[in-house]
């Protein structure tokens, strides 16, 4: 906020007091600014603009006093220092013809303001204030736009004027809706109604996509006067977010066909495999499902899958990060979109629960909705039936909704910050994907599947890792998940020259694990049953054990390196010769 109204008032005065008389009045205003006097209830300052009528007045003083109107007291809100106050233009008095009094918050008369000097430092007011607005319009890169309350133009920033292909000349003066669809216009419904508009989305002509943000201008009395309105152009996340859509669905189409969805994701670990035995029995049904894991662990593959299994596998599979579109595009993405600003054409657009049709939306990162976008989305589910935003008509709603989060929902429902009725409409079926981490028998077979994928997808022969890679895989921690495993595999398939996958062709990260002695013990879990906890173990033979225990440790590591015993004998911290004369005394097929 501007510091306006912010006044200075004047300090040289002098005080007459009762027992002076109109000499005394005289005399010091011909050597004073001005002069201030109390007589009964009202104050009087006099100052050298009244000097031609004391020298003329030679009657009684009160009696002179009285010729003229008394001066207005003004008590401001607050002061800034001793000089100046803080002041609304509604605290002046209707009449200036006289000097005002402005006194402290006690009462006590502190100084005095003539109506020219108060033209003046208003004026200059208004001439800064401008500046700062013609700056501000100039730094904003919103289209900014405001009217006065006949809807008269009254500002139109470069931004606007570019985005509408209108020159400041063909617009300011004229009524707004001699160039747009009254209609359609937010600024001549807040306006009318009085009502701020926050990230509302609008389709303002053919192509063209922007977030709308209105404010009523009122006066002290609350009376609109005007309105302001400022549009930020997501036309650039528009069509962002519809080539990213169509990507991801290109590079699904090169993944390899099979009869069983879930082939890209079962794999030898127990904890993937009851995901993919829990998501193949509700992917019979129609019934939402909620999905949890870290971030790159696989959910929206999970989501995919689950749809390809069911019975509208033909129908489409829709996905919308909630996290990663601004709220007030977000309500049109899901629900559709009735309207049309700053145009007659009659806009009408699917939402992306309208365009999946019978098949799967799937809802990442859920718990970045909004309160009114979690409202919606439950009373949808609840009664299967959603409007367009704009729209009267009342929709069905035949997709399948499987949402998905990396945080406790649970948790975020006790602390208010997730509508409750939608976490239970949406978790009748939870899922945990479990991080790579704690699946690393699976890496295996993730690495040759990906190296398939990206050797198809760059036409490029089809590398075969070496040891020391998937030893680096394997004592790898893995923090951005299957996603992370998924970008290294194509970084490598770019850069490999041959057949052969070499640990040069892995980041710094991943070669570092490759540079301490070979029977350095490596810190794995060890799965005693399906129903304990993993134990962080010693992978090593170096230490004095049971034999049981040692075929224990050699099954692991075999397991975990996907058969290879190159790979498991360095897990172990043995040579190959050595695993293969322990796996002949303990009577394991070599």
């Amino acid at each position: 906020m501007f510091n306006n109204e912010q006044l200075q008032i004047e300090k040289q005065w002098t005080q007459l007091q009762p027992e002076h008389d109109r000499d005394d009045l005289l005399h010091l205003l011909e050597s004073e600014p001005a002069v201030w006097l109390q007589q009964g209830m009202e104050h009087y300052v006099f100052t050298r603009t009244d000097l031609r009528f004391w020298r003329q007045w030679h009657g009684d003083l009160a009696a002179g006093v009285s010729c003229f109107e008394p001066s207005a007291v003004l008590q401001p809100a607050n002061w800034q220092d001793a000089s100046y106050t803080y002041m609304t233009l509604a605290q002046l008095p209707t009449s200036l013809a006289r000097p005002m009094i402005v006194t402290s918050a006690d009462g006590t008369p502190q100084g005095w303001l003539c109506a020219k000097r108060l033209a003046a430092q208003l004026l200059r007011q208004k001439q800064r204030a401008e500046q700062y607005l013609n700056a501000l319009l100039d730094t904003v890169t919103d289209a900014v736009t405001a009217v006065d309350g006949d809807g008269t133009v009254i500002c139109w920033n470069d931004t606007a004027a570019q985005m509408y292909h209108i020159p400041h000349e063909r617009i300011i003066g004229r009524t707004i809706d001699e160039l747009f669809d009254p209609e359609s216009l937010m600024l001549l419904h807040v306006l009318d109604k009085g009502r701020k508009v926050r990230n509302m989305y609008h389709q303002s002509s053919e192509g063209t996509h922007v977030l709308i943000n209105a404010s009523p201008i009122m006066d002290a009395s609350g009376t609109i006067v005007g309105g302001l309105a400022s549009e930020q152009d997501i036309t650039h996340l528009v069509k962002l977010n519809q080539e990213l859509s169509t990507a991801q669905a290109s590079i699904h189409e090169t993944l390899p066909r099979s009869n069983d969805p879930f082939t890209l994701l079962d794999g030898q670990s127990h904890s993937i495999s009851k995901v993919v035995r829990i998501g193949k029995k509700v992917a019979e049904l129609n019934t939402p499902v909620l999905l949890y894991g870290e971030t790159g662990s696989g959910k929206e593959q999970l989501a995919r899958a689950i749809h390809l299994a069911g019975a509208h596998a033909d129908a489409p599979f829709l996905s919308v990060n909630c996290g990663a579109i601004p709220p007030g595009l977000l309500d049109s993405e899901l629900f559709g979109f009735i309207g049309g600003t700053y145009s007659n054409q009659d806009i009408q657009e699917a939402g992306k629960l309208e365009q999946a049709g019978e098949g799967t939306l799937f809802l990442n990162e859920i718990d970045r909705l909004t309160p009114e976008m979690q409202n919606k989305l439950y009373r949808a589910l609840k009664t299967r039936l959603f409007r367009r935003y704009g729209g009267q008509e009342e929709l069905p709603l035949h997709a399948r909704i499987i949402a998905a989060s990396r945080h406790d929902l649970e948790k975020l429902v006790t602390s208010g910050q997730f509508s409750s009725e939608l976490y239970y409409a949406l978790g009748i079926v939870t899922i945990a994907v479990p991080p790579l981490r704690e699946r690393r028998e699976d890496i295996a077979i993730l690495v040759h599947m990906y190296l398939r994928e990206f050797a198809m997808q760059y036409h490029r022969p089809l590398p075969k890792p070496t040891p020391d890679v998937m030893l680096a895989f394997a004592r790898y921690d893995w923090p951005g998940n299957v996603a992370e495993l998924r970008a290294v595999i194509e970084r490598c398939v770019i850069l490999s020259d041959g057949d052969e996958l070499n640990p040069e062709l892995l980041p710094d990260a991943f070669q570092k694990l490759l540079h301490f002695p070979s029977s350095a013990p490596v810190h794995v879990p060890i799965r005693r049953s399906h129903n304990e906890e993993p134990v962080i173990q010693h992978q090593g033979l170096k230490a004095r054990i049971t034999d049981e225990e040692e075929k224990q440790r050699i099954e692991e590591a075999i397991r975990k390196a996907s058969g290879n015993k190159s790979i498991a004998a360095r897990m172990l911290g043995i040579s190959r010769g050595t695993l293969y004369n322990k796996m002949s005394k303990h009577g394991m097929d070599s």
